[in-house]
């Protein structure tokens, strides 16, 4: 791991393990130490600024019930829920100092991905976040795993909360079985899809959580496990045979068997390695990561500082660079423009716009990890409006002083070219390219635009903030 670190290698960290450089940032870096630094954003302190932002927001702290019984007497009240929930994915992704924990909540929420437009889910979502994926996303991933298994959001999303054994009734067989969780689990959640498994297994992994479901998607929406409804046979799935007479731990069997297997390790390190490294990480990349996963019993925390302390992430920085999704794009252009988030339904409506919309992914399999996917024409297009919008002070419940901005990092706000350099300079490490620099030193002020805000937006929008 390099000791004597510059200002490119201090943003290549900070747009990796989180979502982008403040104004000070970098220096702040330099300061710290790298190492210092890490491990404070390994750690995951208390955020009591954060916090006090998110006070206001009180539905996020709402059970399944409290949402359920506010709908069932206004329907209305959804619209606030999801309105606040929306808002604290922004908030978070901007002003948290646990920038690295914002970045694995997001990644663990894709992962573990629910629909939040389908039906129960709306109402269940938020807990979903807060509860099954929030307090595991730098910890083990059995807790992790187990948390989303019994999570009433993932039971409904995959349609668990339906699957009953299969019985004979005179003569007949009636079918409960629901495969969708067992497939889940085993190409998206754990092993990976080339793992080797076959559709038997994936019928008897369905049959391990048969009676895992949802006491009443009405009113209380708890997770319930009903015995009558589980499947008691044998089973085998990928290796773990189960004796007959089982129970609800057969399913806790099944998740403790996966979690610790080699191909689990694997495929969690190199989804990890793809997020923070590059789209096509470095095998010895995986390899290192995996083998923390295994060492540690699958601790997150160290599969992370197994990939952070190889000299191929670090390499990285004097890349191209992976391209940003537009969460990442949209969450390190507020952060680089010292942006005050206080609302967040305009900023959604613009990553509804570049393909993103939050929380509605709507196949199990998340968004792409890969920023190669999310680079196309018309994304191009909003994520540059985004950019002058947001330098213009033109997007509601964001507030951006880009004058401001720029006298306190010491240049000058009346002067285009010195703008552009005092931002690239601050936010991008030295690091806009002459032919940006250029473009945005010949701006001129338009209508109630300023030259400053006219310059900056050309720099959030530049290809070099595409890039992480």
């Amino acid at each position: 791991m390099p000791i004597d670190i510059g200002p490119r290698v201090a943003v290549h960290l900070l747009n990796r393990i989180g979502f982008g450089p403040r104004p000070g940032d970098v220096d702040r870096i330099l300061g710290l130490g790298l190492d210092r630094y890490i491990q404070g954003q390994l750690d995951a302190p208390a955020d009591p600024e954060l916090d006090s932002r998110l006070r206001g927001f009180i539905t996020l702290g709402y059970p399944i019930s409290q949402v359920l019984t506010l709908y069932n007497a206004d329907q209305r009240s959804i619209a606030v829920i999801l309105d606040e929930l929306y808002a604290a994915k922004v908030i978070r992704a901007v002003h948290a100092q646990n920038q690295l924990q914002e970045v694995l909540v997001d990644f663990w929420l894709n992962h573990f991905n629910v629909y939040i437009q389908d039906g129960f889910a709306r109402y269940s979502t938020a807990a979903y976040e807060r509860d099954a994926i929030r307090p595991h996303a730098l910890g083990k991933f059995r807790d992790l795993l187990g948390a989303t298994a019994a999570h009433p959001a993932m039971l409904y999303f995959l349609d668990n909360y339906l699957s009953r054994a299969t019985v004979t009734v005179g003569g007949r067989t009636v079918r409960g079985l629901n495969e969708n969780y067992g497939r889940e689990l085993l190409e998206l959640h754990t092993v990976g899809v080339d793992a080797g498994y076959t559709q038997d297994h994936v019928i008897d992994a369905a049959r391990c959580f048969t009676g895992w479901g949802i006491d009443n998607l009405s009113t209380s929406g708890r997770f319930v496990y009903r015995p009558q409804a589980h499947d008691t046979g044998s089973k085998s799935v990928f290796g773990l045979d189960l004796p007959a007479g089982g129970g609800q731990d057969d399913g806790e069997k099944l998740l403790d068997y996966l979690a610790s297997h080699p191909q689990t390790a694997r495929f969690i390190a190199r989804k990890l390695a793809q997020r923070l490294v590059s789209d096509d990480p470095p095998p010895r990349v995986v390899e290192h990561a995996a083998a923390a996963f295994q060492s540690s019993g699958g601790d997150i925390r160290e599969v992370v500082r197994a990939i952070l302390g190889r000299a191929e992430f670090w390499a990285e920085a004097f890349g191209a660079g992976k391209p940003k999704t537009p969460l990442e794009l949209v969450a390190s252009a507020l952060r680089a423009a010292d942006a005050q988030v206080a609302s967040g339904r305009a900023i959604v409506a613009y990553l509804q716009n570049m393909g993103m919309p939050l929380y509605s992914c709507v196949p199990p399999t998340g968004y792409s990890n890969r920023g190669a996917d999310w680079i196309n024409p018309s994304s191009q297009l909003y994520r540059m409006n985004f950019a002058l919008d947001l330098a213009a002070g033109a997007i509601a419940g964001v507030s951006v002083d880009v004058r401001g901005m720029v006298r306190r990092m010491g240049g000058d706000s009346e002067s285009a070219r010195s703008v552009a350099s005092t931002i690239s300079a601050e936010i991008f490490g030295q690091g806009l390219s002459r032919s940006t620099l250029d473009a945005a030193s010949r701006v001129a002020a338009g209508g109630s635009v300023s030259v400053a805000a006219r310059a900056a937006g050309l720099c959030l929008g530049s290809p070099e903030m595409q890039a992480r």
